[in-house]
């Protein structure tokens, strides 16, 4: 007997949960990256990648991500942000999230929710 008890950990959870919903996602370093497609917005149509630090979820799925990792290209009229768990070239935007709906998957309603945000980025400065 090996002693696993078939439970995995929050942060593979998150990953298996996010990529069971289409967004395939992956470890990198303090972070979990994973692509969403923009379906609106000035980046409608292009994939964006995007992500959580590893440390926010540490309760998934009962409790959702706060911050949400984009590259600094991606802006918003108005943003709470900084670099925690982040790389040079990227942020992490504060973003009030609160999973109510129980008839929609957890990932799925934190995909919606990233998606959502994502719609609202302003264009770049040409």
């Amino acid at each position: 007997m090996s002693g696993d008890t078939g439970q995995i950990g929050p942060v593979q959870r998150f990953i298996d949960d996010m990529t069971a919903v289409g967004a395939p996602a992956r470890l990198d370093g303090p972070r979990i990256l994973y692509e969403v497609k923009a379906v609106a917005g000035a980046l409608a149509g292009q994939t964006v990648t995007t992500g959580v630090s590893i440390s926010e979820v540490q309760s998934w799925p009962l409790a959702p991500p706060h911050w949400i990792h984009l590259p600094e290209s991606v802006t918003f009229t108005q943003t709470n942000l900084d670099d925690t768990d982040c790389p040079p070239g990227w942020k992490r935007h504060s973003r009030e999230y609160n999973y109510t709906d129980m008839s929609v998957p957890p990932a799925l309603a934190w995909l919606r929710h990233v998606r959502g945000l994502i719609s609202i980025a302003i264009p770049e400065a040409a």
